[in-house]
């Protein structure tokens, strides 16, 4: 049985009719570990399964709500053998009441956007893994479906309530494919955003007709229609994860705009007393690169010269900062730094060359130097923190330099705290 979500796209549970045992992967799981093999003792496993509910199953509450109405479907289960912690057995009724519960409850308050897709075709599951990756880094959730394999009424009970509808073009010889676009098309609204992408196949529906279509109905493109016109490398699967963080991050806007407003404002500006520097970070992995214009830096540590960087969970660069990468720091100069800043600061369309028109060098660990910064620092992430919307990343420094000794660093006053 697909259980897309839980907590990875291609998640499948699997039943055995004979011992009514249902093996779940991730769901239903738990970290936690003592000489009993069962849920035998519901008070000692309580607080760690509500904590990996919120942490992995509850982000995807509604993918999880669909997984179990299809276990109702299956007939009688005695065990849900999960890949983590106890199997259930005693308390079963118990923990499922409460993963419905906390999903219901999940549910209603969650953006969510829709993913179709074809999954024996092309790099189409590959693709839209990836933009959904970028979707999910800015907190809205995701449900995919197989528009080769699901009922009509499941493809348009997700477009008709989701925020965002993104498709990959399915093959022209897919007629249940293209039957389930024409059913999404009938329950579309204009306060819906879509994107397409082409799944890198010979035959694959035009994107041109179809995004017409939505044009018409009034509703607007999330980002510009991805076309693959060869096999996906890694960059390919960077613009997709670009393409989908911006889709979230224009459903999110107007919520994080009454989160802001809802701040004390003595509050709000005490917090922007704290300055900082100005700096951009800039980095390449094979052959995708990134950039971010970056303040919340600070030294960590004398032994090893170490420092921090707080990174936003749904930056594109994120992915390129993980442990182990590596990056430059780039200082400012203060009275020399706007159109760097500028430039910087500028959205572009996912996959668009973030260097194009600035002056660079390649530094010892293959990141861009910017050649008009104050100094720069070669430096490898080390270990990083979750710190609610943001990542705190702990990186040494293994190179230096300063172009000009009798420069200051550029330094950024905020009036408010809540917001770069």
């Amino acid at each position: 049985m697909s259980a897309p979500n839980l907590h990875w796209p291609d998640t499948i549970f699997s039943y055995d009719r004979k011992t009514e045992v249902i093996y779940t992967c991730d769901a239903f799981g738990m970290h936690f570990c003592d000489e009993r093999t069962f849920d035998e003792d519901l008070e000692a496993i309580e607080a760690d399964f509500r904590f990996y509910y919120d942490c992995l199953m509850g982000p995807n509450a509604r993918s999880l709500l669909t997984a179990m109405k299809r276990m109702n479907d299956l007939g009688k289960i005695k065990i849900i053998a999960n890949g983590h912690g106890p199997l259930l057995h005693h308390h079963l009724d118990i923990l499922t009441e409460c993963y419905q519960s906390w999903s219901q409850r999940q549910a209603k308050a969650e953006t969510t956007v829709g993913l179709f897709y074809v999954s024996e075709y092309g790099f189409g599951e590959k693709l839209i893994q990836a933009i959904g990756e970028g979707i999910q880094k800015t907190g809205v959730g995701i449900e995919m479906i197989d528009l080769s394999t699901a009922e009509a009424q499941e493809i348009q009970e997700l477009a008709g309530r989701a925020a965002g509808i993104v498709i990959g073009m399915p093959p022209s010889t897919n007629t249940a494919a293209i039957a389930g676009i024409s059913s999404l098309l009938a329950v579309v609204n204009n306060k819906q955003l879509v994107g397409l992408f082409e799944c890198y196949g010979g035959d694959d529906e035009p994107i041109d007709t179809l995004r017409r279509k939505f044009i018409d109905s009034g509703i607007k493109e999330a980002f510009p229609a991805i076309r693959i016109k060869e096999a996906p490398n890694a960059s390919t699967y960077q613009l997709c994860a670009e393409a989908g963080t911006d889709l979230g991050q224009v459903l999110m806007r107007d919520r994080n705009l009454k989160q802001l407003k809802s701040l004390d404002v003595n509050m709000e500006k005490a917090l922007g007393r704290i300055s900082s520097g100005l700096y951009i970070v800039t980095t390449k992995k094979g052959n995708v690169n990134g950039a971010m214009l970056a303040s919340w830096v600070s030294q960590a540590s004398l032994q090893p010269l170490g420092l921090t960087i707080a990174v936003a969970k749904d930056r594109a660069i994120d992915t390129l900062m993980q442990v182990g990468d590596l990056f430059v720091l780039n200082v400012l100069e203060e009275g020399n730094y706007q159109e760097l800043k500028k430039h910087f600061l500028k959205r572009l369309t996912p996959g668009a060359d973030r260097f194009a028109g600035v002056k660079t060098q390649t530094a010892k660990n293959g990141s861009p130097i910017l050649t008009d910064a104050l100094a720069y620092m070669e430096c490898e992430v080390q270990s990083s923190i979750e710190c609610s919307d943001h990542w705190i990343l702990y990186c040494t420094v293994q190179e230096g330099r300063v172009s000009k000794p009798e420069g200051l660093t550029a330094v950024r006053h905020r009036k408010v705290g809540n917001y770069y």
